[in-house]
């Protein structure tokens, strides 16, 4: 019998209760910096799922293959990375590297 793996898992970072979308924006915006990475799209995401969230792809290079996903939806509040497992390794050494980042810059929220 064939096993199947996931082939993706999510990253999540807790938001706390009351934080303003507009904070958590920007706090982003600085964790990325704070993991070496930039953003290279912003956009929504499943509109119908979670209506009104973010969706953002963070690179490393704008010539290297591969992308980091996040998404927040102030509804939830959630804020998740999703780590596919086809994507190259940086990807995977830097995911946990933008999770901490922008962890530590949510906290600042409290």
């Amino acid at each position: 019998m064939m096993q199947t793996t996931p082939k993706s898992r999510e990253m999540r970072v807790q938001i706390p209760a009351g934080a303003q979308r507009e904070q958590v924006l920007e706090a982003v915006q600085h964790a990325t910096g704070d993991a070496g990475l930039f953003i290279s799209h912003i956009g929504g995401y499943s509109r119908t799922k979670y209506p009104g969230a973010v969706h953002w792809h963070f690179k490393r290079d704008k010539k290297e293959k591969g992308v980091l996903d996040a998404t927040y939806w102030a509804d939830g509040p959630l804020f998740w990375l999703t780590l596919r497992n086809n994507e190259p390794q940086w990807v995977h050494d830097a995911a946990p590297r933008l999770q901490d980042a922008v962890a530590a810059r949510i906290a600042k929220l409290s």
